[in-house]
């Protein structure tokens, strides 16, 4: 038996709007990605996760100025492929991604729609977002943490779920070192305000549910 499914033209419109927003943030960020020569702090990143693992992990302990989780993922890619697309390919993927998250994820955590688009219009057509989603580095990674953070609270707030919370706050020192500021303001929300009590199953006392 086949249950219909009813979409409002008003939902549909929505859709359509969110759909295409995120086409035209991933035409942005990929458009003539692998053109540019690469520039010379973005070789110098590429250089520190060339070679061996263990070179990487001497490098970033001597050289880079982010933690391991970026030099390791920039080391994984280019076992795969090494030029201008493939080291940069991870900025822009993760650029499209943060506002995908804005827009899908964030309003089933309570945000407004129109918040949430409007986030993430900003988001497509900053110069800022769209230069660092075309960079050999981890700073557009370090924007979807944050969102995914920021995602983690409004889900922990709300249902007292911490598994997205937890995880995202394990990441944030591996990421980059000034996230840890913001998982620091993050955690003190956290404290401050408290969550839902966790669901029960119901029980049945005296003909009533509890």
């Amino acid at each position: 038996m086949r249950i219909p499914v009813r979409v409002s033209p008003a939902g549909l419109a929505l859709a359509v709007l969110f759909v295409g927003l995120l086409a035209v943030a991933a035409g942005l960020r990929f458009y003539d990605l692998p053109e540019d020569s690469v520039r010379y702090d973005e070789a110098v990143a590429a250089g520190n996760s060339g070679g061996g693992l263990l070179e990487v992990v001497d490098n970033t302990r001597g050289r880079n100025s982010s933690p391991i989780l970026y030099p390791l993922a920039l080391w994984a890619v280019q076992k795969v492929d090494v030029s201008a697309f493939s080291i940069r390919v991870l900025s822009a993927a993760a650029s499209v991604l943060t506002v995908a998250a804005m827009l899908f994820l964030l309003p089933r955590l309570g945000v407004a729609r129109g918040a949430a688009f409007l986030a993430a219009l900003l988001a497509t057509l900053s110069v800022v977002a769209i230069y660092h989603a075309q960079d050999a580095r981890e700073y557009s990674v370090d924007a979807l943490l944050a969102v995914l953070m920021i995602a983690g609270l409004l889900w922990y707030l709300r249902d007292g779920r911490k598994g997205l919370l937890c995880l995202s706050l394990f990441l944030a020192p591996l990421l980059q070192y000034g996230l840890v500021l913001f998982g620091g303001a993050v955690i003190g929300v956290a404290v401050l305000l408290t969550p839902p009590p966790p669901p029960r199953l119901l029980r049945r006392r005296n003909g009533t549910y509890t």
